[in-house]
C-alpha cells in the first residue's frame, strides 16, 4: 500500500496493490499439481500447434485476477511451458491454472526479445573546470537526449541508456544536442549532429563529438549542465517538476568573457580576450539558476539575491565553492563560496559595489551552512541535509531579498519539534555559517520556559493565583533564581521567587488583591549558571489576566445592522474594502470562515466582496481601507481594555513597512489616532488565522467619554496579496462606577425612507441623573411615531418590520418625525407612564420606535436598543 500525501499533510492518493477478500480463504487444492501441468501444456499445444518441450514444475500460490475494476484473489498453480530449438524462434509461456476447477485464469509471456538499444556519450569537459588542454575531454553519458530514425524517436533515460523496442535489424540513428530538458544551438555555425548505424540484439555504445572540436564541446557541456540541475532538483525532491521543460541553449556567440540569462535562453560566449569558451559546468549551472529563480518566484532582485542564488545552485550542483574555475584562461575563477563578503543589515541591502559582489553575502553563507552541514554530519548525510534544506526553501518562500529572515527559514525547514527556541537538529552548522558572513544569527535563549501557566480572567476577592512553569538551562545548568514578576493595573512590578516543586517544575502565587479589581500583569526571569538571564514575557511586553472585569460592549456582528462601525479614512484602496457579513472562505485560507466565536457566521472583513473567489481576488489593492468603532464612554471605567480576534494574512514579504494590519486608538472620537498595534510580513501572525488581542486604552490613549479604534489594512507597496478580518470586540473596564455600555440588538426592515430606521441613546445611565434623550433616525418624514419600552426583548414580524421590544411595554407620547427622518424626545425617569414602567438603577430596559408608513400594512419599526441603568 502506497500514501502519498502533501507537505502540508493533505491525502494525496492511495495506491493498494494487495489482494481484497484474501483472509480466510481455502489454500487446499482441489486438483493434483500433475493434472495442472498437464493441462498447461495441452494449451500451449492447442494455442501455438507444437509440442512444449521444456516444462516446469506446477507452483502452488495465490493468483491476482482482474475482474472488472476489482482484484480476485484465486488459489492457482503456476506452470512454465516453453520450447526452444536451435534456429527457431523461441517461445515461452507461464500458465495460471485455477487450483479448484482445473481452468486456466492468465497467460503470460515468458520470452522476451532484444530491441536496437545501447547508451549514448559525448565527449565533454569533465569536472568543474573550463575547457582547456588540461582538462580534456572525456566520455559523458548524455541523459535524456533524442535519438530519431526511420523506426521513431526516443529518448534516452537519465543514463544515457536508449532502446527501440522491436527492432531486429540494423538501424541507422540521429543523436544532436536535443533532448527533453534542454535544446542547444549553435550561434556559430550549424547545430551538430551525427548518424550512427547501431546492430539489432547487441546493446551498443555511440560517441557523439568523438574528434573533441571545441565548439562541439561547447554544446555537449551546455547540454549535460542544465541535466545535470535538473536531476539535482527531483534527487533532491522528487516530486519537483519545476525544472521538467525544454530549456533552450545558445553556445559559440561571438563576444567573449561572458554568459547571460535572457529571460527565455541561457547564453555562452566564444573563447577571447583572455577568457575560455563559457560554456562549462558552474556557468552552465549558474545562468540556468536564474531562470529557476523565476519559476520558483524568488527572482532576480537589484540587492544581489538574483546573483547570490544562482551561484548556490552552481555550488550546491557543483559541490565546489569555486564558480567559474578556468574562467580566465590565466586559470583565475569569477567568484568564491569561501568569501568574507559582509552582510550590511536588513535596512541597507546591495551595499556592495555591484549585484555580483552583493550576492556573494548569500551565496558565502549558504556554502558556509553546507560546509558546516558536513562536517558535523559527514559526506553522506550533510550533502542529503543541505540540498534537503536549499531545495525545500526554493519551495517553501518566496524570499526576494537578502534578508537576516532568511536563517529562520532555514530553521524552520530544518526544526523536528515546532519549537525553533529549543533549537534545531542542526542549529549551530546553520547559525554558525550565517554568522560568518555578517548576518545576525539566531542566538538561543539561556532558560527554555515551557507550560508556564495562563491565569484566566478572575472575579473581584479571588486569589491568589498560582502560576506555574517548566524551566530548563540549556548550556550551563541547573536553573537559577527564577522569579515570578507582578503588578497590579499600573503600579510598579514585584517579584516573588519560584520553588522548585519536582522535576524541573517551578512555581510561585500572585497574592490575592482583595477587592481590589483592574488588569495584573506578570512576567518570568530566570538565570543559568553562568549567570545568563532569560525570560518569559517581559515588563514591556507581560502576560496579564483581569480581576472584576466588566464587559462594557460586546460586538459579535451578529446583530444584522453596523451597530456604529463603518468605513473611515484614509480609504482610497481601489478593491477589497471592509465589508461586514459571512466571510466565504478563499480557496487557499479556508480557515477565514471559521470565525472564532461560538456560533459565529458574520465578521468585518476585506477582500473577499467576490463571494467563492480564489485567493487574491478583490484582495487590498494600492492603497489602505480603514474599519472604525463607534465611541465607547471609558471616562468612568478604571485601566479599561479592549479585546478582539483579528486575521490577517499577506502572501509575501514584499513590502515589510507598507503591506500591513494597524490598529489604533482615539480619545478625541476620531480626530487623532496612536498606533497601537501592528502586524506585517517581518512579524509573526500574518499568514492567515484568527488570533486573540488586547489593547490596554491608557497605554496609548487617555480613557475618555469618546474613545474608539481603528483597523486598518494595507496595500502599499504592490504585489502582495493582503485581506484582513475583526471578530468578537469586547470593550471592558473595572469598578463599581462602570456600568455596560448600550447594545443594539433586533435588525429593522427598510422603510419608505430608503433606509432602516435606528435608535440612538444620550445622556446618563444613571436614572438618578434624569437627562435621557432617545433618537429615531432614518424614519419616514412627516409621519406620527412613538418611542416605547419594556422589560424584554422580541423579535416578532408585526406590519412591515420587526417588533423590538416584548413582555411588559409602555408607550411614550407620540410625536411627527422631521423633514430629515429623525425625532428626539426626551424620557422624563421621575413620570413613567405607568407605575410598572418605573425605571430604577441596577435594571435593564429595551427600546425602540413605532411609525406609521405609508406602504404595505401601513406601519413599521426601528431596531432595538438594550440600556443597563446603574448608579454611578
Amino acid at each position: 500500500i502506497n500514501v502519498l500525501y502533501s507537505s502540508d499533510g493533505t491525502l494525496i492518493s492511495v495506491h493498494n496493490t494487495t489482494s481484497p477478500f484474501a483472509s480466510g480463504m481455502s489454500t487446499t487444492p482441489s486438483i493434483s499439481a500433475d493434472m495442472a501441468v498437464r493441462e498447461a501444456v495441452r494449451q500451449f499445444r492447442r494455442q501455438i500447434g507444437l509440442n512444449g518441450l521444456d516444462i516446469g514444475d506446477a507452483e502452488l500460490f495465490i493468483a491476482q485476477i482482474e475482474s472488472g475494476q476489482m482484484r480476485m484473489p484465486r488459489l492457482a498453480y503456476k506452470v512454465s511451458v516453453h520450447r526452444e530449438i536451435q534456429g527457431s524462434t523461441p517461445l515461452g509461456y507461464g500458465y495460471v491454472i485455477d487450483a479448484h476447477t482445473g481452468a486456466v485464469l492468465r497467460r503470460d509471456e515468458e520470452v522476451h526479445f532484444f530491441d536496437v538499444e545501447g547508451t549514448v556519450q559525448s565527449l565533454a569537459t569533465s569536472g568543474t573546470a573550463a575547457d582547456s588542454a588540461s582538462n580534456p575531454e572525456v566520455p559523458i553519458n548524455m541523459g535524456y537526449i533524442r535519438l530519431t530514425s526511420s523506426a521513431g524517436t526516443v529518448f534516452a533515460d537519465r543514463n544515457g541508456n536508449f532502446s527501440f523496442p522491436g527492432v531486429n535489424a540494423p538501424l541507422n540513428v540521429t543523436a544532436s544536442y536535443v533532448g527533453e530538458f534542454n535544446n542547444v544551438n549553435n550561434e556559430n555555425g550549424a547545430n551538430y549532429s551525427e548518424d550512427f548505424l547501431i546492430p539489432a540484439n547487441t546493446p551498443t555504445t555511440i560517441t557523439m563529438n568523438p574528434g573533441s572540436a571545441d565548439q562541439v564541446t561547447a554544446q555537449a557541456n551546455a547540454y549535460n549542465g542544465i541535466g545535470l540541475v535538473r536531476n539535482f532538483i527531483v534527487d533532491t525532491i522528487p516530486g519537483d517538476t519545476t525544472a521538467d521543460f525544454q530549456a533552450i541553449s545558445n553556445v559559440n556567440i561571438d563576444d567573449s568573457c561572458n554568459a547571460f540569462f535572457s529571460g527565455s535562453s541561457t547564453n555562452y560566449l566564444l573563447p577571447g580576450a583572455g577568457c575560455s569558451n563559457t560554456a562549462f559546468s558552474t556557468v552552465v549551472y549558474h545562468e540556468y539558476g536564474h531562470w529557476l529563480n523565476e519559476l520558483y518566484e524568488t527572482g532576480n532582485g537589484s540587492d544581489g539575491m538574483g546573483e547570490g542564488n544562482a551561484d548556490v545552485f552552481a555550488l550546491y550542483v557543483s559541490r565546489d565553492n569555486l564558480i567559474g574555475d578556468g574562467f580566465f584562461t590565466n586559470g583565475g575563477f569569477v567568484r568564491d563560496g569561501n568569501n568574507t563578503r559582509q552582510f550590511c543589515g536588513d535596512d541597507n541591502g546591495g551595499c556592495h559595489p555591484g549585484v555580483h559582489a552583493d550576492g556573494e553575502v548569500w551565496m558565502g553563507a549558504a556554502w558556509k551552512v553546507r560546509r558546516n552541514l558536513l562536517q558535523a554530519n559527514g559526506v553522506g548525510p550533510g550533502t542529503l541535509t543541505a540540498n534537503l534544506l536549499f531545495m525545500g526553501w526554493m519551495n517553501s518562500f518566496n524570499q526576494t531579498e537578502i534578508r537576516s529572515i532568511i536563517e529562520t527559514q532555514w530553521l524552520i525547514l530544518d526544526d523536528d519539534d515546532g519549537n525553533l527556541l529549543n533549537g534545531t537538529p542542526n542549529f549551530d552548522p546553520i547559525n554558525e555559517g550565517f554568522l560568518e558572513q555578517g548576518f545576525p544569527g539566531i542566538e538561543l535563549p539561556a532558560i527554555l520556559f515551557e507550560n508556564v501557566t495562563e491565569v484566566a480572567d478572575q472575579p473581584a476577592g479571588a486569589g491568589p493565583f498560582l502560576v506555574s512553569a517548566d524551566l530548563d538551562a540549556q548550556f550551563a545548568p541547573p536553573v537559577v533564581s527564577p522569579t515570578l514578576n507582578y503588578r497590579l493595573d499600573n503600579g510598579s512590578f514585584i517579584s516573588a521567587a519560584m520553588a522548585a516543586t519536582g522535576g524541573s517544575t517551578f512555581t510561585a502565587d500572585i497574592p490575592s488583591f482583595g477587592q481590589s479589581t483592574g488588569i495584573v500583569q506578570y512576567f518570568l526571569t530566570a538565570q543559568d549558571s553562568n549567570g545568563e538571564t532569560s525570560s518569559f514575557g517581559s515588563a514591556d511586553s507581560p502576560m496579564m489576566f483581569t480581576i472584576g472585569r466588566i464587559t462594557l460592549a460586546f460586538f459579535d456582528f451578529e446583530a444584522g445592522g453596523d451597530e456604529g462601525w463603518g468605513l473611515g479614512s484614509p480609504n482610497d484602496a481601489t478593491a477589497g474594502i471592509w465589508e461586514r457579513g459571512d466571510p466565504n472562505p478563499t480557496e487557499a485560507q479556508a480557515d477565514f470562515d471559521n470565525t472564532p466565536g461560538a456560533g459565529n457566521v458574520n465578521a468585518w472583513f476585506t477582500g473577499q466582496s467576490g463571494v467563492g473567489a480564489p485567493i487574491g481576488v478583490n484582495d487590498v489593492d494600492n492603497g489602505t481601507t480603514s474599519l472604525v468603532s463607534p465611541a465607547f464612554d471609558l471616562s468612568n471605567a478604571g485601566n479599561a481594555g479592549i479585546s478582539f480576534f483579528r486575521w490577517f494574512s499577506n502572501d509575501a514579504a514584499l513590502n515589510p513597512n507598507e503591506d500591513i494590519l494597524q490598529i489604533d486608538l482615539s480619545s478625541d472620537n476620531g480626530v487623532t489616532w496612536q498606533l497601537a498595534e501592528e502586524v506585517g510580513p517581518d512579524g509573526e501572525e500574518n499568514s492567515g488565522g484568527w488570533f486573540p488581542s488586547t489593547l490596554i486604552v491608557s497605554e496609548f490613549v487617555t480613557p475618555t467619554s469618546q474613545v474608539r479604534m481603528r483597523i486598518r489594512a494595507s496595500d502599499l507597496g504592490g504585489g502582495s496579496i493582503v485581506e484582513a478580518a475583526l471578530d468578537d470586540v469586547e470593550v471592558f473596564g473595572f469598578g463599581d462606577n462602570v456600568c455596560p455600555m448600550v447594545a443594539h440588538y433586533c435588525s429593522a426592515t427598510v422603510n419608505s425612507s430608503g433606509a432602516a430606521a435606528s435608535m440612538l441613546f444620550s445622556g446618563s445611565q444613571d436614572a438618578d441623573d434624569n437627562n435621557v434623550r432617545l433618537t429615531v433616525n432614518d424614519a419616514p418624514a412627516g409621519q406620527v411615531g412613538l418611542f416605547y419600552y419594556g422589560d424584554a426583548q422580541a423579535n416578532a414580524p408585526l406590519g412591515n418590520g420587526v417588533r423590538c421590544v416584548g413582555g411588559s411595554f409602555f408607550r411614550l407620547t407620540p410625536g411627527v418625525i422631521d423633514a430629515a427622518g429623525s425625532l428626539t424626545q426626551a424620557l422624563d425617569i421621575t413620570s413613567p407612564p405607568a407605575s410598572a414602567g418605573q425605571i430604577n438603577n441596577g435594571q435593564t430596559w429595551n427600546f425602540s420606535f413605532w411609525f406609521r408608513d405609508n406602504v404595505g400594512a401601513g406601519f413599521n419599526f426601528s431596531d432595538g436598543i438594550s440600556v443597563q441603568f446603574c448608579d454611578l
